[in-house]
């Protein structure tokens, strides 16, 4: 293989991985760019009134508010935190440890009815399972 064969291939190996890099690059920023949510306070929630983004929001449940339809797999209750209370819907099974008292971390919107529609339910861990002091 002659020199000038060699030297004319690597700008275009140079310029083929650049194009790679770049994309791969883009793939990154626009994905954690999707991914991105706030954490609000029940207060801010309301507040920032209906958007259309997700946000991050946590309180402890109120137990007598909670009411699951099990058929149609809809869990509707409210949550509190120092700031008030927030009425929640969320679409999906009702997680096993979901009872009055537990902290419950939601992800979702807020909409136009008042209402937060948490796409993403998880509960933190009870007390009990903390180590004794």
């Amino acid at each position: 293989m002659s020199v000038q064969h060699r030297t004319s291939r690597m700008p275009r190996l140079l310029i083929g991985g650049l194009v790679i890099a770049l994309a791969a690059l883009y793939l990154l920023y626009s994905t954690a760019q999707g991914a991105t949510t706030y954490y609000l306070t029940v207060e801010e929630v309301k507040a920032q009134g209906p958007s259309g983004r997700n946000v991050r929001v946590a309180g402890d449940v109120l137990g007598e508010s909670i009411v699951w339809d099990a058929r149609a797999l809809v869990l509707q209750f409210e949550i509190t935190d120092a700031s008030g209370v927030l009425p929640v819907s969320y679409h999906g099974p009702r997680p096993d440890m979901f009872q009055d008292g537990a902290t419950a971390v939601l992800e979702g919107r807020y909409t136009a009815e008042g209402i937060f529609e948490a796409q993403t339910l998880l509960l933190k861990c009870p007390s009990k399972y903390e180590g004794a002091e």
